[in-house]
């Protein structure tokens, strides 16, 4: 009795879990063995790191328009008090390595870009744009908040929330001379908040 209720226990804490891959790839390296390469849809926050962050929630994240040219539009991760318009892209799912934008009705799907220091996480859609082909550079792990962190590039500590124009914008490894206000980047750690 005693062991099939411990098999009961352990089946239904694996279905509950948020991992599905037993062994993540190479983009979760030097993550420790807590670390994972999917997960259903979520959404993100921005965790200010500069002060205590247990038990902390960040400020929303949301996938806002970067811009267009020719036959591709680009989005990227912002602060959801930049974005006034409704959501284009409502959650975000991780698949083998890969951050999957989850488009609303009628939205076109999208591609995760590689991410180079210095630059926004970005994201394309065109008429070649395949989800399933974006970069495979993502992966989870636990944070110090109790909930996962993402991470790119095997780095979840490098990101930074930065001042454009008129959005906030998350980099990775924000330098000076990148077309943003480097002064008003302060560091955080980008939260998965699971829906």
């Amino acid at each position: 009795m005693f062991a099939a209720l411990t098999t009961l226990a352990v089946a239904l804490s694996a279905m509950a879990s948020p991992m599905q891959r037993a062994t993540p790839g190479p983009w979760c390296d030097g993550l420790g063995s807590g670390a994972f390469d999917t997960a259903p849809s979520f959404t993100l926050a921005a965790l200010n790191t500069t002060g205590s962050t247990a038990g902390s929630i960040g400020a929303p994240l949301v996938i806002g328009s970067a811009g267009a040219m020719k036959d591709a539009q680009f989005w990227h991760v912002i602060t959801a008090a930049s974005w006034p318009d409704p959501l284009v892209y409502p959650t975000l799912s991780l698949s083998s390595g890969t951050l999957i934008l989850s488009p609303a009705e009628g939205s076109a799907p999208a591609q995760a870009t590689t991410v180079d220091a210095g630059n926004s996480l970005w994201f394309f859609t065109s008429a070649t744009s395949d989800p399933s082909a974006g970069a495979q550079v993502y992966c989870a792990v636990q944070g110090d908040s109790g909930l996962p962190l993402l991470a790119v590039n095997n780095d979840a500590d490098s990101f930074s929330l930065c001042q454009t124009s008129f959005e906030n914008v998350v980099y990775y490894k924000a330098a000076p001379d990148r077309g943003y206000d480097f002064d008003s980047c302060y560091p955080v750690q980008l939260q998965i908040v699971y829906q």
